[in-house]
């Protein structure tokens, strides 16, 4: 999937969580650890959906599970 489609992605799922990224965003090395975990999980199960394993990332972000 095309990076900036998955930053879209990410933005959405973290507003849900109270976060808006244009105003506080992640940094650099955040982004692309979190872009590399999602196609990651997309290349061990094809047949999941992107936008569940974007909702997955970023709860488990959110919630300091430590995925980066």
């Amino acid at each position: 999937m095309e990076e900036k489609l998955l930053v879209k992605m990410f933005h959405k799922s973290f507003q849900q969580y109270g976060r808006d990224l244009t105003i506080d965003p992640l940094n650099e090395k955040e982004k692309k650890e979190l872009i590399k975990e999602a196609v990651k999980q997309q290349q061990i199960d094809p047949d999941s959906e992107w936008f569940e394993i974007i909702e997955d990332i970023v709860y488990e972000y959110v919630t300091n599970q430590e995925i980066i």
